[in-house]
């Protein structure tokens, strides 16, 4: 289906994917770069990105179904992991323009690991920075165990704020918890508002962490692989890079000084040009 425009800005365009119109930005000619967002994101985050990647590569920030332009509430099961995964596979698909490199942050961390091991047909490169924590791949210690408790007690606890109306202290607590304490208050208001658009979609996290994805899965991806750590990143992302780094074939990985877990935004320059000079070579 061709893409479409439905009422965005002219600059945005959609695509169907499986019933759903996915919305996408896109700059640049070349080899496709898809990028992915993480939880409480969308296109709108990569914008640090689109014109430094633009100008070596067809930069694509997709909008994951059920995130912005789309106004959801959190009603109905198709905001996860494996519906994201079949929806951005019959996205690249239709681009029809070979193998693409990946770009994944956070929760899009995680749908790049999925894709690229369920149709390595069209991955030619992945970044993962900081993918969130999938429970099967991690270590079975102490700390692992109390790091993921931790963040499911702190996640939970955000959704229940903002289920009693209080949205901004819910996505406050959650933004603080992945990065760094008082991290919401530095935020620009538009990011704040990008956040309050996609607030629903931390809904999915208790159920992705329990994907089946472990190290025999990440054995058998054969792409080279960027993985980027933050400086000052919680310890549980830590944990998440060092499982993959033991499993995938092909990686290496960088770490963006003077950042956190949103280590794309905190210091783009940094963040672009290591990933930049990665691309040079994939």
């Amino acid at each position: 289906m061709p893409p479409q425009n439905r009422g965005a800005p002219p600059s945005i365009k959609t695509f169907g994917v499986n019933g759903y119109q996915m919305a996408y930005l896109e700059r640049g000619q070349g080899i496709p770069l898809v990028l992915i967002h993480g939880s409480l994101n969308d296109y709108r985050s990569w914008m640090p990105q689109m014109e430094a990647f633009g100008a070596d590569c067809r930069t694509i920030a997709v909008s994951l179904r059920r995130c912005y332009p789309d106004r959801w509430d959190g009603a109905g099961d198709d905001f996860c992991l494996r519906q994201h995964v079949d929806d951005l596979s019959v996205f690249i698909k239709g681009l029809d323009a070979g193998p693409v490199h990946l770009l994944g942050h956070s929760r899009g961390g995680d749908i790049a690991l999925l894709l690229a091991a369920k149709h390595p047909g069209l991955v030619r490169s992945m970044v993962l920075a900081e993918p969130a924590p999938l429970n099967a791949i991690l270590p079975r210690t102490s700390e692992t165990s109390m790091a993921v408790s931790e963040r499911r007690a702190f996640v939970a606890t955000a959704l229940e704020h903002m289920q009693r109306g209080d949205l901004d202290r819910g996505l406050e607590m959650f933004t603080d918890a992945v990065s760094t304490p008082g991290n919401w208050k530095k935020l620009s208001e538009p990011v704040k508002q990008m956040r309050r658009d996609n607030a629903w979609s931390l809904k999915s996290l208790a159920d992705d962490a329990l994907e089946m994805f472990d190290p025999t899965a990440a054995s058998k991806i054969e792409t080279a692989v960027l993985l980027v750590a933050g400086e000052k990143s919680p310890a549980l992302y830590g944990m998440m890079l060092d499982a993959l780094q033991r499993s995938l074939k092909r990686q290496r990985k960088v770490t963006i000084p003077n950042a956190s877990h949103g280590m794309f935004r905190e210091n783009p320059e940094h963040f672009n040009a290591a990933v930049l000079d990665f691309l040079a070579g994939s």
